[in-house]
């Protein structure tokens, strides 16, 4: 699997009734795909390759599995695709880069940081569209 199959099938199984993968390798779009099927989602899931910057549409939630570089670079295109009230859940944060992206995140005035959560020396942080 791959950040993006196993983020996407989750949201479906949690009960998201619209889902949107994507990806910018295509094996892992691919592999992805293969694991919707088998995770019979497919209603709910779609996985595409390409970037956010091909989406026109507004989420409830959005979610972020990438580097702190990539982080860093994306928070306007990631805002920009969240519903208002929205959770932006950004993972793939060592413990170390955790306050430095939460702080460039919170610096938009867009968000209200929810919470911190760390298993090891990985961090998910949760914030909501103001």
């Amino acid at each position: 699997g791959n950040g993006t199959g196993i983020l996407s099938i989750s949201a479906a199984k949690l009960g998201s009734k619209e889902v949107c993968g994507i990806d910018i390798d295509g094996v892992a779009v691919e592999n992805a795909r293969e694991n919707v099927e088998r995770n019979r989602v497919s209603t709910a899931v779609k996985i595409r390759k390409g970037s956010i910057g091909g989406l026109h549409k507004k989420f409830d939630g959005v979610v972020a599995n990438i580097d702190l570089k990539h982080l860093r670079r994306m928070r306007k295109p990631l805002l920009s695709h969240l519903k208002k009230r929205g959770l932006l859940i950004l993972s793939g944060i060592l413990e170390q880069e955790k306050e430095r992206i939460r702080l460039h995140y919170l610096g938009t005035d867009f968000l209200h940081w929810i919470k911190t959560t760390q298993e090891g020396e990985w961090v998910c942080l949760t914030f909501k569209k103001k």
